[in-house]
């Protein structure tokens, strides 16, 4: 069931009137709570629903017999394993298996293995890293089991973040759960800017910049210097607006029904440092890769070497967590080099951190340009489409622009760009907040009259409003 659904619409007004009229009595609103939550992903395969529930059960019981045993080390250890074992049959078992035949074909050997007929369940990497932080808390102190079977799996199913995040931690979620969930006036405000804001960001920007960049990056041998170079950025806008536009959704139902969700983009592109970057893309992953892999492997504990190659090994999991590609796990591994870079290099040099206007544009191009390179990787089919589209870029000499073809995406990618780091800059936030309205409504106009006039898609801006 898609969020720009009339389908969902329904659902979640229904849900939204039972969850108020059911509020005084806790233990009736939970129980729609997690029945809604149930029917929500089953509109996907209720034949895998069954795994969210046998993750949720044994997690739990995993968590109880903790505070039970004097040494819980081998429950930890067999919450790691069922968990991740699920995840990689069900994401990585064909890609393992076809890396198996190559390796073997390549060696002129005949073992051979064929294709299993898996379908990846839907949320599995969200839903697996939300259940297992929880566990991994129990097991360190931080946090106390559950006892409520009922409250545990409405924490892991809730259905605002279960197919795309935002991930969110046992504590953050038993608060508001535990709490009197009254939503207020400003609450609803905010709520309703984050959804509205989420479905423009999501419909008007993210599928419209994909019906140019998606040709594109399925045939680049079949574009030139400046179709390809556009590409790189208009996917660059179009993974950030469909991602931050679905959480930004996400948070603002959650809030609609009492939960106050973390934060999960804060204008990624406007950082000067990968570093920043990672601290302002995709927040709750990232944290989650800080707290429960990167600190667990040693973290910067144990030298400098031990800490190059934990970034390292983290950003190459956090790659690979995304898909199964070695393309991925290319994504991750630069990611890996530049903090290791940044890290070991950059921030040593004393006029690299210069606090001047010249150095921060310096950085923040720098930086801004790596993730885009990155970018190519994560969304390319292959190593070769990858390496097709760089040297579309970099091999020869760019020919002569071509106004007609090319101006009207690159002024709609400039004006998303300003737009962009504009909302990153302190000083224009405290004005939003003095004059929102009245900004809100302009930039929303003007964004839009600029995407309907200039994108392939002016006459269909709303192509994949599934109405």
């Amino acid at each position: 069931m898609l969020f720009n659904s009339l389908h969902f619409v329904v659902f979640f007004v229904i849900v939204l009137t039972l969850n108020k009229s059911l509020r005084p009595w806790p233990t009736a609103q939970k129980f729609m709570l997690l029945a809604a939550s149930y029917y929500f992903y089953g509109q996907w395969s209720w034949m895998y629903l069954g795994i969210i529930v046998y993750s949720t059960l044994l997690d739990y019981c995993i968590a109880l017999g903790m505070v039970r045993v004097s040494r819980p080390r081998w429950l930890l250890m067999l919450s790691l394993c069922t968990n991740l074992g699920l995840l990689a049959f069900f994401k990585y078992a064909n890609w393992l298996i076809e890396n198996w035949n190559v390796a073997n074909a390549a060696l002129g050997t005949s073992l051979q293995f064929s294709a299993m007929d898996i379908v990846l369940p839907v949320g599995i990497s969200f839903y697996t890293f939300q259940s297992l932080s929880y566990t991994i808390d129990v097991y360190r102190g931080v946090s106390r089991p559950r006892r409520n079977l009922l409250d545990y799996a409405l924490f892991v199913s809730f259905f605002p973040q279960l197919a795309a995040g935002p991930i969110v931690r046992d504590y953050e979620f038993f608060k508001e759960l535990d709490g009197d969930q009254r939503v207020g006036a400003a609450d609803v405000q905010r709520a309703l800017v984050l959804i509205a804001f989420g479905f423009v960001k999501k419909i008007v920007f993210a599928d419209n910049l994909a019906l140019y960049a998606d040709p594109i990056f399925a045939n680049p041998a079949q574009h030139g210097f400046w179709d390809s170079l556009l590409a790189v950025y208009a996917f660059a806008f179009q993974i950030y607006c469909d991602f931050s536009g679905y959480t930004d959704i996400a948070i603002g139902l959650a809030l609609l029904l009492g939960f106050r969700y973390p934060q999960n983009f804060n204008y990624p592109y406007f950082a000067d440092s990968v570093q920043e970057f990672w601290r302002r893309w995709h927040m709750t992953l990232s944290r989650w890769l800080r707290d429960y892999l990167y600190i667990s492997l040693g973290g910067n504990r144990k030298g400098e070497l031990h800490t190059y190659v934990n970034l390292m090994l983290t950003m190459l999991l956090g790659g690979l967590w995304h898909g199964a590609s070695w393309n991925f796990v290319i994504w991750g591994g630069l990611h890996g080099g530049y903090l290791a870079f940044e890290r070991g290099v950059l921030f040593r040099l004393p006029f690299w951190n210069a606090g001047n206007a010249v150095m921060r544009a310096v950085r923040w191009t720098l930086t801004f340009h790596l993730v885009c390179f990155a970018w190519i990787f994560f969304r390319a089919k292959t190593f070769g489409d990858a390496k097709t589209l760089i040297g579309n870029i970099a091999g020869a000499a760019a020919p002569a622009f071509d106004e007609g073809a090319h101006l009207p995406m690159l002024l709609l990618l400039s004006a998303m760009l300003a737009v962009h780091l504009l909302g990153g800059w302190k000083g224009f936030k405290e004005w939003l907040a003095r004059e929102r309205g009245p900004v809100f409504a302009t930039t929303l106009a003007a964004i839009g009259l600029l995407l309907i006039w200039f994108t392939p898609a002016a006459t269909t801006p709303f192509i994949y409003f599934q109405f």
